[in-house]
């Protein structure tokens, strides 16, 4: 039997690969040339650590990092695009009905339909991009989009239990809507650069994903020692890889930070809005829209995250 390998094992060398291990003792469970749904490891594994042997079920994490020599023997796999020729990945007439079931963001940021990059920035930010992430999940009728999302965490803000509160008000099993979520952690501007630039589209059209979120964009461009040119290079990588997959997907990106970049960032934006919050109630303004004027709403947070069905008065 193979020896087991972990996480902290992991040295600077080789080629850089989507590494899935467990959260709980850093065991190493696979890797991947592309990035894949969490689902099929957790499967693969009878949904159990080879290492510490508890449940992966909300306990497996993907990171893009260099692979040592020594992990060849890891089960390496390009990904199968089962879903591909079973989803309707070119097809748009889902978007239409598309919603976060909230009127008072649904105004702001329609339409949302492939074509289209949503930037969504401040402090309330990362919220709404999970609220999102869950919406994408339910059924059409439900205002869904029925599909597997992409989630880019580009600076640790994912948020499995605030998704998996989302669900259960629905009614959902959290572990059935998650494992429809591929979800990868990016720690450097490299790393981020190349997922996107290089991975992302194909993952996409392999997964006939709707939704690809890029959360904390720019989380990793904050680097001291990082020159402008070359963030603005590396930038340029991503942009064209936005460009590319959302062609076909509705793509959400996240700025809860202020950052020097924002204003490039918001350059790419088709509907850009601002979600400021203090003592609970959120103000969001629109700055960026193809058709629309500049406004602004306010709701309560807790009224978000209780409901997507009740309409929030000012």
């Amino acid at each position: 039997m193979a020896r087991l390998h972990y996480l902290y094992e992991q040295e600077g060398s080789g080629k850089e690969r989507f590494v899935y291990y467990c959260s709980n003792c850093n065991c190493v469970l696979r890797v991947r040339r592309d990035l894949g749904l969490t689902g099929e490891t957790i499967d693969s594994l009878s949904g159990r650590c080879i290492g510490c042997g508890r449940g992966l079920e909300n306990n497996i994490e993907c990171r893009l990092a260099p692979v040592p020599d020594d992990w060849s023997d890891i089960h390496l796999t390009d990904t199968i695009a089962v879903q591909k020729k079973t989803l309707s990945f070119h097809s748009a007439s889902s978007f239409p009905h598309f919603s976060l079931g909230f009127p008072r963001l649904d105004s702001l940021l329609r339409p949302f339909s492939p074509q289209h990059l949503i930037v969504l920035s401040g402090g309330a930010a990362s919220v709404v991009a999970e609220f999102m992430t869950f919406r994408a999940q339910l059924p059409l009728e439900a205002g869904g989009l029925d599909s597997t999302v992409l989630f880019i965490d580009g600076g640790n803000q994912s948020d499995p239990y605030l998704f998996s509160s989302f669900t259960r008000q629905h009614g959902l099993k959290p572990a059935v809507a998650m494992r429809r979520v591929a979800t990868c952690r990016v720690f450097t501007i490299y790393q981020l650069a190349d997922l996107i630039s290089e991975h992302l589209v194909r993952a996409a059209e392999d997964y006939a994903t709707k939704l690809v979120v890029v959360s904390d964009l720019l989380g990793t461009f904050n680097e001291p020692e990082l020159e402008e040119r070359e963030a603005r290079r590396l930038l340029g990588a991503v942009e064209d890889g936005i460009k590319r997959v959302k062609k076909n997907s509705l793509v959400l990106a996240t700025l809860p930070s202020p950052n020097k970049y924002d204003d490039m960032i918001m350059a790419w934006a088709d509907t850009a809005v601002s979600l400021s919050s203090s003592g609970g109630r959120v103000q969001a303004e629109l700055v960026k829209h193809s058709t629309k004027p500049p406004t602004a709403s306010s709701f309560m947070m807790n009224q978000l995250l209780r409901s997507s069905k009740v309409e929030v008065a000012h």
